[in-house]
């Protein structure tokens, strides 16, 4: 095969390759924040698991990690998951160490929902809530 002909049948495949990266970055994701009112530290526990599916609990987490908020504080996770329904588990401690809350709550995405962020408050009884 000569060189030319190589080139030639090997520009598409670029430029396609090229267009499909695109796509793959422009998939709509999911922040987290979490607001501190409180004037102790708290760790947040998080779940994010994919809904409706049908794969398996450990097959649907999209992300699990904990969240550090100082007193009076403001924690902010960036694209955690995609922005699609979820369901995200939380145990919300106290100093790191004592649990003050657990509980769940469902993110469904919706016309109106520009941002992608999902924002929840601690109040000083140690209580997590959903903006």
């Amino acid at each position: 095969m000569r060189r030319r002909t190589l080139l030639r049948g090997a520009a598409p495949l670029c430029a396609g390759l090229a267009g499909c990266s695109g796509l793959i970055s422009e998939t709509p994701t999911l922040s987290l924040v979490v607001f501190n009112h409180a004037e102790s530290p708290y760790a947040v526990e998080v779940t994010v698991s994919r809904t409706g599916d049908g794969a398996s609990r450990s097959e649907a987490k999209a992300f699990s990690g904990r969240i550090r908020v100082e007193a009076d504080g403001r924690t902010a996770r960036e694209d955690v998951a995609e922005r699609r329904p979820s369901l995200i588990e939380y145990g919300l401690y106290k100093e790191n160490s004592e649990l003050t809350d657990q509980d769940h709550v469902h993110y469904y995405p919706g016309d109106g929902d520009e941002s992608g962020t999902l924002a929840f408050d601690i109040d000083s009884p140690g209580t997590l809530t959903r903006r």
